[in-house]
């Protein structure tokens, strides 16, 4: 009797080594599973059968009970084949069709980086549980469904024409993937131009002193610990508030106008956001320094405690 019949466009020792991974899966040492392989073109068909006489019989288990067993057990390995396999060529072929604006190079950073990405445990909206488990369900559940009517299926086919929410869910995976990549160059670019500007401007001070208050705002001071007074940043100050942006948009935009020697960071556990330490240390570089204790920070402990 013949259990199931699976079609692989791959080679015959790829498929060989699948047929051999099913049968390890069913694993019964009771009952024996013959398997061939039939190659027809580009096409390898994994043929699974069994002697009639060998299945346990009684009133609540028939032919059709063992066939179904067998399937489930098959069936994951086959979604394994799907995820592991399939899907990054899937992915690369969305890639190139889809996002074509992008540069060979920039495609290819991608594809390198969405392995990992890939790997992440993203969870679904509605089931908690990690995305890539939730995605092999969804297909087993399809499988399976597809295999209660049927001795045969040609994978590829059936990944193509049944899997539609599975694309869907290949084609969130990498716009969330190209969203970062392009949120990050945007970035850099903005970083690159940031430090052109400070980079071609003569320093204002020699050093500047950033004091951060327990409620996340700065005040800055010169090296003599008075507070700087520049008609232009007050100007600017105003102009940034008018416009309902935040803190963090006025400490850079101060510092590159200010474009001091050394900028020193004081307090800086105080800072709501990790973010914006970075962005000070990626536009001046060795300029900056993060001060744990100092005289300053003792002068302005005041500051720190309002």
């Amino acid at each position: 009797m013949r259990l199931l019949s699976i079609v692989f466009k791959e080679s015959k020792d790829e498929v060989k080594r699948i047929a051999q991974k099913i049968l390890q899966n069913y694993n019964s040492p009771d009952i024996n599973i013959d398997s061939e392989i039939i190659e027809v073109g580009k096409y390898k068909s994994v043929n699974f059968y069994i002697d009639e006489n060998l299945i346990p019989s009684s009133e609540e288990y028939i032919n059709s009970d063992f066939k179904n067993v067998f399937k489930h057990y098959a069936a994951i390995i086959v979604v394994d084949y799907i995820i592991d396999n399939l899907e990054f060529k899937i992915i690369e072929k969305i890639l190139c069709n889809n996002y074509s604006f992008l540069k060979s190079g920039e495609r290819k950073f991608i594809l390198q980086q969405l392995n990992k990405f890939l790997e992440k445990e993203f969870y679904d909206k509605n089931v908690d549980v990690p995305y890539k488990v939730n995605r092999k369900a969804k297909i087993l559940y399809k499988l399976m469904n597809f295999l209660s009517n049927n001795d045969i299926v040609n994978v590829e086919g059936f990944v193509h024409f049944r899997l539609k929410n599975y694309f869907e869910d290949l084609n969130d995976i990498l716009d969330r993937a190209i969203e970062e990549y392009m949120m990050e160059k945007e970035y850099r670019e903005f970083i690159r131009l940031l430090k052109y500007f400070v980079n071609v401007q003569e320093p204002k001070i020699e050093l500047l002193n950033v004091v951060v208050d327990k409620h996340g705002k700065y005040h800055l001071y010169d090296k003599d610990n008075k507070v700087i007074e520049d008609k232009y940043i007050r100007e600017l100050m105003d102009d940034l508030l008018d416009n309902d942006l935040s803190y963090d948009d006025m400490l850079i935009s101060s510092l590159i106008t200010i474009a001091p020697k050394k900028i020193v960071i004081h307090y800086a556990s105080n800072i709501k956001s990790n973010e914006i330490i970075e962005t000070i240390k990626n536009i001046f570089e060795e300029r900056v320094y993060i001060c744990s204790s100092c005289r300053i920070c003792n002068l302005n402990r005041v500051i720190k405690e309002e």
